[in-house]
């Protein structure tokens, strides 16, 4: 090579180094740093999407699936991705759409919610990917091959109260009173008509309202006529504590009795005479003193709402639906549905030894155990059906 050309050369190679050298001492001097210099790895693995049906009124379930979301989140996720909820509100004329809207996006793989079980029923027959509900209506699993109840269903906990009214408060009669044409509130009355005839006790009232209703002097009129033992209020705040209140002014002395529609953070937090709860009770698939952690986790992320039943439904949802993709080691919607049917011994909130088959022999309603709950103070009342 000629002498000349090779010094040119070099002169070039000297001055490039000295150019690039210079350079990083410039961004390092702004404070950049050898990871900012350094290309990013490749994209980060997708969130997981799961669908969140949420009321607006009633946000407990929600709030519940947060608290999941957020522990699993923090624990590496599921399947290595993390779970993103896609919210849409819980909407009676809209709820089945929506089901359907969260299949359609194709990278959600599945629904926590409805909470009401008047709700549920229209997302049973549209569903394509799972669907783990806050109802407990007995009838919510017939009406789709992706729907899972995750209480204790209604029936089971209408007999549970039938037998609590006669073997422990000795009620032979009791009147009730519901919210018109509700799925789970008319399926409940029913269930407890038919277990509380079985026992010898007599209906002695059945009266209905309309949701939104706000004077129920009507129907308690003729409830103080017929003095029964226990008046059955199988519903929902805010009526419920209304009915209370004006049961008592009316001078109506029955002992309360209800569902786990009570169990929410709302309905004591509605009762401004805390007295009304005095000797009332309750059914609910949640047992605080057993559920320690999760109600000192709950009560920690929402301060001053106190964890209850439809919360620990929420939670649990989340926490199956996650254990179920993960022993199914995928997303494809038949499969985690079978895996989920499939879980057997799960301890979360509540208790859950396995899924059992509802009347068309699926696996869609878990076996979860209903307990008497004092409304006075939200502890399980010792009794066993």
């Amino acid at each position: 090579m000629n002498t000349k050309v090779f010094k040119s050369m070099l002169c070039v190679f000297f001055s490039l180094l000295v150019v690039l050298l210079s350079g990083c001492e410039r961004m390092q001097d702004m404070g950049m740093t050898d990871e900012m210099i350094t290309p990013p790895d490749a994209d980060p693995m997708p969130t997981l999407k799961v669908g969140l049906i949420r009321h607006l009124d009633y946000i407990d379930l929600a709030q519940g699936a947060e608290l999941a979301q957020q522990q699993i989140n923090a624990a590496g996720g599921v399947l290595g991705r993390q779970l993103e909820f896609v919210v849409k509100e819980e909407i009676t004329d809209t709820v089945a759409q929506t089901a359907i809207d969260f299949a359609e996006m194709g990278d959600v793989v599945a629904i926590i919610g409805p909470l009401f079980s008047t709700h549920a029923v229209k997302v049973g027959p549209v569903a394509t990917i799972p669907v783990l509900a806050g109802a407990t209506g007995k009838d919510v699993t017939e009406t789709g091959d992706f729907i899972f109840i995750v209480g204790a269903s209604n029936a089971l906990q209408a007999e549970l109260m039938a037998n609590f009214a006669v073997d422990e408060l000795g009620a032979k009669t009791a009147a009730m009173i519901w919210q018109n044409q509700d799925v789970y509130s008319g399926g409940f009355v029913a269930e407890f008509r038919a277990n509380f005839e079985k026992l010898g006790g007599s209906i002695v009232a059945e009266e209905v309202y309309e949701p939104g209703d706000t004077m129920f002097d009507a129907q308690l009129e003729r409830i103080k006529a017929v003095d029964p033992a226990v008046l059955f209020l199988a519903s929902f705040p805010p009526e419920v504590p209304l009915i209370m209140e004006q049961a008592r002014a009316m001078g109506i002395t029955a002992t309360f009795i209800g569902s786990d529609g009570w169990d929410t953070a709302d309905l004591h937090a509605m009762i401004a005479d805390k007295s009304l709860l005095t000797k009332s009770y309750y059914c609910s698939n949640f047992h605080r003193a057993q559920a320690v952690e999760f109600v000192s986790a709950f009560e920690t992320m929402f301060p001053g709402t106190p964890a209850g039943g439809v919360a620990a439904g929420g939670y649990d949802a989340v926490r199956l639906l996650a254990q179920g993709i993960e022993n199914a080691q995928s997303t494809d919607p038949k499969v985690v549905r079978d895996a989920i049917a499939g879980i057997m011994d799960y301890e979360g909130a509540t208790i859950i030894s396995h899924f059992k088959a509802n009347d068309n022999g699926q696996k869609r309603e878990s076996n979860n155990s209903a307990v008497v709950v004092r409304g006075e103070d939200r502890t399980v009342y010792p009794y066993e059906n």
